[in-house]
């Protein structure tokens, strides 16, 4: 195999980026930073280390270390080139661009009685749902009665890449796949779709580093109003510009807090009625930077997932902008 040289390195990111500035040890290199989109493409102010592949912003504090992705979105013509420069190994996919690569932390955020079960792979023989519906397999038949009765509706199913698994590990359970914006996969949660589990459990979900995840980012404009729901059953009623925080969660060292900073992304907060406190929580943290953010009242039922279409868009419509009168009200009602 041919060894890739720093000069190779430096030459790809000269390509990509044409307004550059070397070091004089020639270990980084700075150039326009996409994410903070300065009209002024003289203003360099991304680092890249050459060698290492770590990229920072010292603006808008954009860092990473996936030169590939870099490189592709100032040049998307150089993508490839780029993954054989910076040796980008190519991961194992379904026709959908699902990734097969292990995964590695636990989403538990549910009650007691609904046991779960972390998993290390994701569902052999996975199937989309939206594609069987005149299957005669009556275990399938049956997740897609199930799946018809918690709301989903044909464009849900295709939006959300509804599945079900021939494997018996995952039989009569509907999946639910998280597809990041480079079209892998980065967490599943499954269902099982009987009151009673004979293994004990109701969920089957991937382990994964929650911080890390944003809830299926491949199908996200962060440049529109993001409505933000507790698990992924609420999504099934949400419009399509929406993602879930696998829990009632959403802190500074959270990709999808980072993002949202980082796009001034408006933002709908519509989690179940008992974590109120939690979405002030949130509110208050993004509105500290300039993120505008509503709040959907949900006192109407426990859980999102459970209230009709028709009633969470009406309430997301109905979302109260949330200001400064109401972070001060919110702290002396604390004292």
């Amino acid at each position: 195999m041919t060894r890739v040289s720093k000069e190779d390195k430096l030459n790809l990111i000269k390509r990509a980026f044409t307004t550059h500035k070397v070091d004089s040890k020639c270990e980084n290199v700075q150039v326009w930073c996409p994410y903070c989109k300065n009209e002024n493409k003289n203003k360099l102010k991304l680092f890249i280390h050459i060698e290492k592949g770590f990229y920072h912003c010292w603006v808008c504090e954009s860092k990473g270390s996936n030169l590939t992705k870099l490189i592709g979105k100032v040049n998307p013509n150089l993508l490839q080139e780029s993954k054989t420069i910076f040796k980008v190994k190519e991961k194992q996919k379904f026709d959908l661009g699902i990734d097969l690569s292990v995964l590695d932390y636990d989403y538990q955020e549910k009650s007691k009685e609904e046991e779960v079960q972390v998993l290390n792979e994701f569902p052999k023989h996975f199937e989309l749902l939206a594609n069987s519906f005149n299957s005669y397999d009556p275990d399938i038949r049956a997740v897609f009665k199930y799946a018809l009765s918690r709301g989903f509706n044909k464009h849900k199913l295709y939006h959300l890449r509804v599945g079900y698994s021939l494997d018996s590990e995952f039989k009569r359970y509907m999946i639910i796949p998280s597809i990041d914006a480079e079209g892998n996969l980065n967490f599943f949660t499954s269902r099982k779709i009987d009151a009673l589990s004979s293994d004990g459990y109701k969920y089957k979900n991937s382990k994964v580093q929650k911080k890390n995840i944003i809830f299926n980012e491949v199908n996200i404009d962060f440049t529109k109003q993001l409505v933000i729901v507790e698990g992924p059953l609420d999504l099934i009623k949400t419009p399509d510009n929406s993602t879930c925080l696998l829990g009632s969660s959403l802190t500074e060292d959270m990709k999808l807090f980072q993002e949202i900073v980082k796009n001034k992304t408006p933002v709908v907060l519509a989690l179940d009625s008992d974590a109120y406190w939690k979405t002030v929580k949130i509110a208050e943290k993004l509105v500290d930077y300039d993120v505008s953010v509503k709040i959907a009242d949900t006192r109407c039922a426990d859980d999102v997932g459970d209230m009709d279409r028709d009633t969470v868009l009406r309430i997301i419509d109905n979302a109260k902008e949330f200001n400064i009168e109401q972070i001060l009200n919110n702290k002396i009602k604390r004292l």
